[in-house]
């Protein structure tokens, strides 16, 4: 087995975007701006350190607002306040979501200008209208789900009419995931915690995407080998980070994402880049206007040319005497 580490992946897309935060600033004289609403919980707040630093690293300026336990009306309120703000380019909702909140609620209170996440129905709109991979170029795509296909593209494996199943059926990670990975052209199935043999289907995927979250679910019978297997289902277990892949999956995949050190900060990167191209949406680059037409100046008529009209002193030079 191969590991699949995210790591020099992040590496590259957030140099990506701290190029673009930089122009960004330089257009408009401020840095793009993320706003980032967070409940209290333990497990979340390790993510939210480490996406603190990526944006710090990138040129990307953040606002925290922490809830403590808070009723939906104002949780609703500081959504508004947010969503009016000029000075925010983007907003992200941390999950778990605030007492109160569901994800329609979030996708509800998002403008789609500044929904960082892809959770409005513009967004996901226009991420399953896209057939190719080339089409989903500027659009804002749930962070875990690009950081899959990113991923999965990172591999290096043979993509075109390959068999992928995606675990999980969430609207933010195993459904837009399953799409991306389809505009890969391979050949997707979509299952659950539901679905019957699932261990039979997964042992057909030469592309496995784990997105359970239930830690240890996927043994080792269950993979093909050689597979690509893609580790999202991210849970803790007394106190340490553990996937959806069991310890002995390592033996039968071909490459596999650590957790932590996979997905997770290819995650971290995508988030980083859609706050930037917010901005970069909000602060268009100034087209020049294009100069006036240049008056193309008329060649001047030589002396004695035609035109009806003798110059005066053209008889005086041909040298012949002046009629009276």
């Amino acid at each position: 087995m191969s590991e699949l580490s995210g790591r020099p992946l992040a590496i590259r897309l957030m140099a990506e975007a701290a190029k673009r935060a930089a122009a960004v600033t330089r257009r408009r004289g401020r840095a793009p701006r993320l706003a980032i609403v967070a409940a209290p919980d333990a497990a979340a707040d390790s993510y939210l350190k480490i996406k603190l630093r990526a944006c710090a690293s990138s040129g990307v300026e953040t606002v925290v607002h922490r809830l403590s336990p808070a009723s939906r009306v104002k949780t609703l309120g500081l959504l508004s306040d947010l969503c009016t703000d000029p000075g925010v380019d983007a907003i992200i909702i941390e999950t778990p979501y605030p007492r109160g909140i569901t994800a329609a609620d979030a996708a509800a209170a998002i403008p789609k200008d500044k929904d960082a996440e892809g959770i409005t129905a513009d967004a996901y709109g226009k991420l399953f209208l896209a057939k190719s991979w080339k089409e989903t170029a500027g659009l804002v795509v749930p962070c875990t789900a690009m950081a899959i296909a990113r991923l999965a593209l990172a591999a290096g494996a043979p993509r075109s009419g390959r068999r992928a199943v995606v675990l999980g059926r969430s609207a933010t990670v195993g459904r837009p995931a399953a799409h991306l990975l389809s505009t890969l052209d391979m050949t997707v199935t979509l299952a659950h915690s539901r679905t019957k043999n699932l261990a039979a289907l997964c042992r057909e995927a030469d592309v496995l995407v784990l997105a359970m979250g239930a830690p240890g679910m996927v043994k080792a019978s269950w993979i093909k080998r050689g597979a690509v297997v893609l580790d999202a289902g991210v849970s803790v277990v007394r106190g340490h980070l553990r996937g959806d892949a069991a310890p002995g999956v390592a033996a039968r995949a071909g490459r596999l994402t650590p957790v932590p050190g996979g997905v997770g900060p290819v995650t971290t990167a995508c988030a980083v880049l859609n706050a930037v191209l917010l901005a970069e949406r909000r602060s268009p680059r100034r087209r020049h206007p294009a100069p006036p037409p240049r008056r193309r100046r008329r060649p001047a008529r030589p002396a004695g040319s035609g035109g009806g009209r003798e110059a005066p002193n053209a008889a005086r030079a041909s040298g012949f005497p002046r009629r009276p």
